[in-house]
């Protein structure tokens, strides 16, 4: 049983009338999901501070860990902290530590610190900061009611250069996470779906299959098969997902 549940807020205008393609979140997604924590919501709101307020209070209810991505920097609609401060009912303050970083950062690059950058070192109070070692906006930790909410930029390479020392905060997740994926071909998805969920119900849902038609139904038949799940023994995992593969390739010789 995974007891860390973690959403996901993807932060932005640009990626909600779906101009920008949301790859942060699918790859935070992948990132913790093949450490073993489980993603139970992806979330994408624009750059509005009620909307931003309304995912983190849906998610403040059914996640331990949220993170966000986007609106750190010093333009007007980066409002993310902002936002999650007015939902918190926190004071913002200047935080001392990002305060310090961003003034070394911009001083290295001859830029200069103008009201709209300082803005990137208020944050709501207890906060501490995450050190992006790309750009200058820092990210931002805060623990609040037993949760805990990341704050990190949107730009892709800043992002994922925080997911390490997201997940050293963390720490280990306690679970394995397997997946195994193979080809089908000439197979038609509906044929094998009943067949599907009678071996999730047989094994307990201790893993689960996911069939991915990869052409269309009248021609050039092919499915990706996914056998994953979460448990405390990778070996036992890896042992599940090859005996149901079996059962899946039984089943096709000699019934399909």
């Amino acid at each position: 049983m995974i007891c860390i549940k973690i959403g996901i807020i993807s932060i932005g205008n640009e990626i909600v009338k779906g101009r920008t393609i949301n790859t942060n979140a699918s790859d935070i997604s992948n990132f913790l999901t093949n450490l073993g924590y489980e993603i139970s919501y992806i979330l994408a709101c624009r750059d509005i501070k009620e909307d931003i307020g309304d995912s983190l209070e849906f998610l403040f209810h059914k996640c331990d860990i949220i993170i966000t991505t986007g609106g750190l920097g010093p333009t007007v609609d980066d409002i993310t902290v902002e936002s999650i401060a007015l939902n918190l009912k926190l004071e913002l303050v200047l935080n001392e530590y990002a305060y310090s970083e961003i003034l070394k950062k911009l001083t290295e690059r001859g830029m200069e610190f103008t009201p709209e950058r300082l803005k990137m070192a208020i944050m709501p109070v207890g906060a501490e900061i995450l050190y992006n070692t790309i750009g200058t906006a820092p990210g931002m930790i805060l623990k609040y009611n037993g949760k805990v909410i990341f704050s990190i930029p949107g730009v892709p390479s800043e992002m994922r250069a925080m997911l390490p020392e997201i997940s050293r905060i963390l720490g280990p997740s306690g679970m394995e996470y397997y997946s195994l994926e193979y080809d089908v071909k000439g197979l038609l998805e509906s044929k094998i779906a009943s067949y599907v969920k009678e071996l999730i119900k047989k094994y307990n849902y201790e893993m689960l299959i996911k069939t991915h038609p990869e052409s269309r139904e009248t021609q050039n038949r092919k499915v990706t098969i996914e056998i994953y799940g979460y448990g405390k023994s990778r070996k036992r995992l890896e042992e599940l997902a090859q005996q149901i593969k079996q059962e899946i390739d039984s089943i096709i010789l000699n019934k399909l």
